[in-house]
């Protein structure tokens, strides 16, 4: 399994103090059947380059996922296995995709980060079912960082597994 891209010295890296899974539920957009869903999601973050910090935040979530550090991937990985390194012709990139436990197509994160994705409540009674399992620790990534302010309610709103 390819567990990153190619690391060139200008490369982002996104580093927070924990994570965690937000786990929900989508529909295949082939087969259409109920298939589960993961999101990485961390409390807080610094995006640094060779030279410093880029950017930083508070709670988000993490898509196009090109690389994790070793005990983090083994972490998601362990808790849900459909989620794949892959490459999409919609992003051009090769990720940590969702992929559908009934027929194996790849769920890429634009759908599953849109509007109509598990990973859109517009008020807590939505927020609510999604469940959440803490990481072991810290995270190293490559990834874009999604914001909104209910992720900074995830840990008190969503069901703790």
């Amino acid at each position: 399994m390819n567990q990153s891209a190619s690391h060139e010295p200008d490369d982002v890296f996104l580093h927070a103090p924990a994570y965690g899974l937000l786990l929900g539920q989508t529909t295949c957009h082939f087969c259409h059947a109920q298939t589960p869903t993961a999101a990485v999601w961390v409390p807080s973050f610094e995006e640094r380059d060779e030279e410093g910090v880029v950017d930083q935040g508070e709670g988000a979530l993490l898509r196009y996922i090109e690389h994790l550090d070793e005990s983090a991937i083994a972490f998601v990985t362990g808790h849900a296995p459909w989620l794949r390194f892959a490459s999409t012709r919609t992003s051009g990139q090769t990720y940590l995709a969702h992929h559908c436990t009934t027929c194996g197509a790849l769920q890429g994160d634009h759908f599953i980060f849109s509007p109509d994705g598990p990973y859109w409540p517009q008020e807590d009674v939505q927020l609510a079912p999604l469940r959440f399992i803490r990481g072991l620790g810290r995270l190293t990534a490559q990834a874009s960082a999604g914001q909104s302010a209910w992720m900074d309610r995830v840990p008190l709103i969503c069901t703790q597994v």
